[in-house]
């Protein structure tokens, strides 16, 4: 089984550009940010104390989700693009969701910012998947 690792690093970089724009004020950033308790002040407070640290961390563990999604493609031989689509949204379906609805559940988090971050996840790796299998 081999991984095309500059397909996980296109990939990887397409799936943060997709939640830079995602939770940006463009689209739900605004939304995410009062679901959480953020305030202006909050939030300029951490890109002072040096956000770039946390978009590193993300941009890291984003690479490792893509690895191993690139793996599980290799092992059944995933082709084309629209099968990667689908390994992404099983992928999501499998893991994502059920995680999510526990969150919801469980930890009774509001489900609008559940769903905030869980429709970008799918989005990421759904595309994701689609560009690891166009490969």
């Amino acid at each position: 089984m081999e991984i095309n690792i500059w397909s996980v690093v296109v990939a990887t970089v397409v799936a943060f550009i997709i939640g830079a724009i995602w939770y940006s004020p463009i689209l739900f950033g605004k939304e995410w940010a009062n679901l959480i308790g953020y305030n202006d002040k909050e939030i300029d407070e951490t890109k002072r104390k040096g956000i770039v640290k946390f978009y590193i961390i993300q941009l890291v563990v984003t690479f490792i989700t893509f690895c191993i999604l690139g793996f599980a493609m290799s092992a059944i031989e995933t082709q084309t693009a629209s099968d990667g689509a689908i390994v992404g949204v099983l992928a999501w379906l499998g893991f994502i969701f059920p995680i999510s609805v526990g969150v919801v559940i469980w930890e009774r988090q509001p489900f609008k910012l559940v769903l905030i971050n869980t429709v970008n996840m799918l989005l990421s790796l759904v595309v994701g998947g689609a560009i690891i299998g166009a490969w």
